[in-house]
């Protein structure tokens, strides 16, 4: 989270490293193979935190509780899902995650910002990559409904899928600019969204994110100016299909079509603005109340709309609001 939580100051190298093999070796008791702790370049000299991702249990609320009172832990704060401590002085903030997803958001986690950097080089296939993976994201046609369909968990697919080294991940880098070097690598990395924009969210983003500051600085200084072609972001999913035929991601982007589909149908048929028409006057908590209580009618609403000619909805519409008129 930064290591801002508590307004501490960074630390030593040095110090980090003796904390961090006093918590692994506590962890590695507590919770043995379900815990992970991102790496850090090479030079590092100092840290503002230390994150750990650990497999999310129904226990967790007390499991972490115990974690802060074994390590003597004194101040915590909880926010969102993450579980922030001080540590000998040191923000430690643990990240709980299901299990299956343990290995792929230490990888995004790993290398300071490298994760939000591919997945910045994602986008243009319509792809996300985050803590959960890569995902396809399908969005409806005129709509703000969107859905993210997993394509896979396995970052070293990732990578070559991107023309990424995954071994040069494996092996770690030196400093980081090794790390800017590695990004800068995959044929796809384009620098308009770090150089072009100067209202960004990324630019805004470089200005709580050192990292994203300096790899903007690093794009500047060295005069790298890569702009690949961009196609329609649609016109990548056969590539995307091919490298990935596990995914079946075919097969959801076929069931999300069909289920957009019957979506259109019940909408034509049922909807608060053909209540309105047929009902003049009904807005607000009435019509909210009507619908409420004809879904409420039936084990399967959306069902029984299908299936049902619309002259009969229209009836039971205006029944129910004579009914509930006449309450």
């Amino acid at each position: 989270m930064g290591g801002k939580l508590f307004n501490l100051p960074r630390m030593p190298r040095g110090e980090y490293l003796a904390i961090e093999a006093e918590v692994r070796r506590y962890l590695d008791v507590k919770l043995p193979g379900q815990y992970r702790i991102p790496r850090y370049y090479g030079d590092k000299p100092d840290f503002g935190d230390m994150d750990v991702v650990v497999a999310s249990r129904p226990d967790w609320g007390e499991v972490r509780a115990e974690i802060a009172r074994d390590l003597g832990v004194t101040q915590t704060k909880a926010v969102g899902h993450v579980f922030s401590t001080v540590c000998r002085g040191l923000q430690t903030d643990f990240f709980p995650v299901p299990e299956r997803y343990l290995d792929i958001a230490y990888s995004f986690m790993c290398f300071n910002d490298v994760g939000n950097f591919i997945g910045r080089i994602c986008r243009r296939f319509d792809l996300k990559y985050g803590e959960r993976g890569l995902a396809y994201v399908y969005r409806r046609e005129g709509g703000n409904y969107r859905a993210d369909l997993e394509v896979t968990r396995d970052f070293e697919r990732i990578c070559g899928f991107l023309g990424l080294d995954h071994g040069a991940w494996q092996a770690g880098f030196a400093s980081l600019p090794a790390v800017f070097d590695w990004v800068i690598a995959s044929p796809y990395f384009s620098v308009a969204p770090y150089l072009d924009d100067g209202d960004s969210p990324l630019r805004e983003r470089a200005g709580v994110r050192s990292t994203v500051a300096r790899f903007i600085e690093y794009l500047s200084a060295r005069g790298i100016d890569k702009r690949p072609p961009l196609g329609d972001r649609r016109s990548y999913l056969p590539m995307i299909l091919a490298a990935f035929p596990e995914a079946d991601l075919g097969g959801q982007i076929e069931r999300e079509r069909a289920a957009e589909a019957r979506r259109a149908q019940i909408d034509a048929k049922f909807s608060g603005k053909r209540v309105m028409r047929l009902v003049p006057g009904l807005e607000g908590k009435a019509l909210g109340e009507l619908i409420t209580r004809l879904k409420g009618s039936f084990d399967d609403f959306e069902g029984w709309v299908l299936a049902t000619p619309q002259e009969e909805i229209d009836r039971r519409i205006t029944e129910l609001a004579a009914l509930l008129d006449a309450d």
